[in-house]
């Protein structure tokens, strides 16, 4: 039994920094979404905390067109950068950089397009 107990107890230790970290709640754009080409902003918003993190967005021939790395925003919670004018219609891939609050790096991205 206490061999049992042992292996459980040495499980939940292992899955807890797993469990730690962070989801995404929002895309803003939502993935895939066709938007006006007005957009001025790009957003993500986690579930939790973020230490720090990094928002960009390319244009469809891998062209930065957002302005700056993106900021840390609402208490921790979200990423965003702003666009920069003038863009065209097309397919857009935002890549969002974060340093979670357990130490480690999440990096993804989501495509959106401008109508």
């Amino acid at each position: 039994m206490k061999l049992v107990i042992a292996v459980l107890a040495a499980t939940l230790v292992a899955a807890a920094p797993a469990s730690a970290h962070v989801g995404v709640k929002s895309f803003s754009p939502a993935r895939g979404a066709s938007v006006p080409r007005s957009l001025e902003v790009v957003k993500v918003t986690f579930k939790a905390k973020i230490t720090d993190g990094k928002l960009t967005v390319r244009n469809a021939n891998g062209t930065k067109v957002s302005k700056g790395e993106g900021s840390v925003i609402n208490k921790k919670h979200a990423v965003r950068t702003r666009l920069n004018g003038g863009l065209s219609k097309g397919r857009y891939k935002a890549t969002y950089s974060v340093l979670n609050t357990d130490g480690h790096v999440l990096t993804k991205s989501w495509n959106f397009n401008l109508k």
